[in-house]
């Protein structure tokens, strides 16, 4: 596969849906189950995603996004699998990266990667606390997010709040189970499956 000028990496996170009001388990609670709070970081992100009209890469499992914002800024290209997300990273540019293209053209052909177009727009308030086990090695990172969320096709905006526990590469995925009761307690619902793109794009009625 062509990757020219692209970052690879593999995230393994899950998503929770929680409440405006809720608050993430104090530092004592991670405590107790072995873990330790780094300090918060907070990001402004703004991203436009981008497919064709009728989904041609939402049915190659494909978001495309390009994101201003955060430490990974710049244009993305996520492919989900039952394992976990395949992310290829080009840096922040007006156009689509020539690397970018090559990669979506092993599934899509000329003319449709011409027909791609701005599908959404993201605009999040993030704040990311790094979790730490005992001896000061980052296993996870904890997102709390705050989303208004824009399909470009059809004009409906939506706001949520979610969070995301995202697996450090290299840790053991059992740390993901052992943080999952600490959330429940906080009031957070594990969400399968469902991304902040699909979550934009469902029809109002599905959303309901």
């Amino acid at each position: 596969m062509t990757t020219t000028s692209a970052v690879e990496s593999f995230e393994i996170e899950r998503k929770y849906e929680v409440s405006g009001e809720a608050e993430l388990p104090s530092a004592d609670r991670f405590a107790a189950a072995g873990l330790r709070l780094g300090a918060p970081t907070a990001h402004e992100l703004h991203a436009t995603y981008f497919d064709t009209v009728d989904g041609g890469l939402a049915r190659h499992r494909l978001a495309l996004r390009s994101r201003v914002g955060g430490e990974d800024q710049g244009w993305h290209l996520k492919e989900k699998s039952d394992e976990g997300v395949r992310e290829l990273h080009w840096p922040l540019s007006e156009a689509m990266p020539e690397g970018l293209r090559r990669e979506i053209g092993r599934l899509l052909t000329v003319e449709e990667i011409d027909a791609i177009r701005p599908i959404a727009t993201l605009r999040t308030h993030r704040i990311t606390i790094p979790v730490y086990d005992r001896g000061g090695t980052q296993l996870i990172e904890l997102a709390d997010d705050r989303v208004v969320a824009t399909n470009e096709l059809s004009g409906r905006t939506q706001r949520w709040r979610e969070w995301e526990a995202e697996l450090v590469p290299g840790s053991d995925a059992g740390v993901l189970d052992d943080i999952e009761p600490l959330l429940a307690r906080a009031g957070a619902t594990r969400v399968r499956g469902t991304s902040k793109i699909q979550r934009t794009m469902q029809p109002e009625d599905a959303a309901s």
